[in-house]
């Protein structure tokens, strides 16, 4: 039985009105294009079509045998979804093949078959049955995209991109008409990611998000686009949300390797990219990318960008600046107890790393690697004026960290560091030990006022006079 509504591209049982207008728009399409006169049959068989229908009558009756024709056909195709999502792909496939015979003008049965064929890798059938679902006339926007899919998977880029490009303009069609489609949003944000178009995409991610801002595949995504415009670590805390909100979410997880592998966390990455196989085993790329890690690993051991990452310094001292490029991010620092520290801009605790210079005081920690000291959690010491001598006592202190607090005669709490002691005061180190010691206000990078002490030396109580 043939469907007249799907001549018109209308939906089933749509109002007169609704047929009219479409009839209209299609006898227009038809008349106007390059052969009018090879339509001439298409034109009559749409004008039978709509006078039938437009005969409450006949209409009545015809609508009768469409509905428990439909009801048939909607049977059978639920029967082949299920097949579909147990995995029998052939039995799909045979029972859509029976509604498209049945019924060859409904999109619904070739883009299903279509998934169906890409599902068991038959990329050349699942072309044919998105191009015949294209040619139905309806959802060309869905047709077109899977189309660019599946020439994507096959390596024809040129295809790909024609189709994604149409796909995009068929969407765009559908957001002008309804801007807040979020199904069309989310279509085309997801093809301009496809086509390497990231800045067009991110834009789209983020209207989404500030629409939907606990949705976990938007952070996922808007993390992935993040990662291709090497935009790392906001890449990273979307990724870490969308893990928050779907824990375990493999593609994430992916993802949230890839970044750390980018910025050379490589521990970090290894764990992460074995927690996505977890979840998600069929990835052999994955498995590559993890083995050679760690033979990057194995012969460089931590990187710069881990000990900073993380730092657990062993010291904390004063120094300078030996020399330091801001185009390249690296540096050398220098102190009493270490010539070299090397710098790495992620070490400094303020984006403002290129105020920084030649001579310059810097504060920072020292982790020992094994190939050289580094430097963490760097500050930029300012010119603070240094206050008159007063008495203190040593609260507490790391030999390890080489700092320590001491606590002044008016309860304020002040910052120290070994190297600023005298050797009388490191040779009778304890709790309580009573100190003098100037300090000044130093500014760091952060713009944060600290007080620091310096020239920390033993309080020598005068001896009382005896009397004669």
């Amino acid at each position: 039985m043939q469907n007249l509504y799907q001549l018109f591209g209308a939906s089933n049982f749509a109002t007169l009105e609704e047929l009219a207008a479409a009839y209209k728009q299609k006898y227009a399409e038809l008349f106007s294009s390059d052969s009018p006169l090879a339509n001439i049959p298409k034109l009559r068989e749409l004008k039978d079509a709509f006078d039938l229908l437009a005969d409450d009558e006949k209409r009545a009756a015809y609508d009768e045998k469409l509905a428990d024709f439909l009801e048939e056909l909607h049977e059978k195709y639920d029967e082949a979804v299920n097949d579909l999502s147990a995995g029998n792909l052939q039995k799909a496939v045979d029972k859509i093949n029976w509604c498209i015979s049945k019924d060859p003008g409904e999109p619904d049965y070739y883009e299903t078959i279509g998934l169906a064929y890409r599902l068991a890798n038959d990329f050349d059938n699942a072309l044919r049955s998105f191009q015949q679902g294209l040619k139905t006339g309806q959802r060309k926007a869905f047709f077109h995209r899977n189309l660019g899919d599946i020439y994507r998977l096959k390596h024809d880029e040129d295809n790909s991109d024609t189709h994604y490009l149409e796909a995009a303009e068929a969407f765009k069609n559908i957001l002008q008409v309804d801007p807040k489609n979020v199904g069309a949003i989310e279509q085309l944000a997801d093809i301009y990611s496809r086509m390497k178009f990231y800045d067009e995409s991110l834009d789209l991610y983020r209207q989404l998000l500030r629409r939907f801002p606990y949705e976990a595949a938007y952070h996922r995504d808007i993390g992935a686009v993040m990662y291709e415009l090497d935009m790392a670590e906001e890449a990273e805390q979307h990724l870490l949300e969308a893990l928050r909100i779907l824990p375990g979410d493999a593609a994430a997880l992916l993802y949230l390797g890839l970044v750390y592998f980018k910025r050379r966390l490589l521990g970090m990455a290894v764990q992460t990219l074995h927690d996505s196989l977890k979840n998600s085993p069929d990835q052999p790329e994955v498995k590559q990318l993890i083995e050679q890690i760690e033979i990057i690993r194995a012969e460089i051991g931590r990187t710069v960008e881990e000990i900073i990452y993380d730092p657990a310094p062993d010291a904390y001292v004063e120094g300078l600046v030996k020399w330091y490029n801001p185009e390249t991010g690296m540096g050398v620092l220098t102190c009493n107890e270490y010539p070299e520290v090397l710098l790495h801009y992620s070490a400094i605790k303020n984006e403002s790393e290129s105020e920084l210079k030649k001579g310059d005081q810097v504060r920072f920690g020292i982790v020992k690697d094994s190939m050289s000291p580094i430097a963490v959690q760097v500050e930029k010491i300012g010119e603070g004026e240094v206050s008159e001598s007063m008495p203190g006592k040593i609260e507490r202190y790391d030999v390890e960290k080489k700092m320590g607090i001491i606590k002044a005669h008016d309860g304020r709490e002040v910052f120290f560091a070994f190297s600023t002691l005298t050797e009388e005061v490191l040779e009778n180190l304890k709790p309580d030990l009573e100190v003098l010691f100037e300090s000044r206000t130093i500014t760091g990078l952060s713009d944060n006022n600290l007080e620091q002490a310096s020239r920390v030396r033993l309080r020598k109580r005068k001896l009382p006079v005896k009397p004669e």
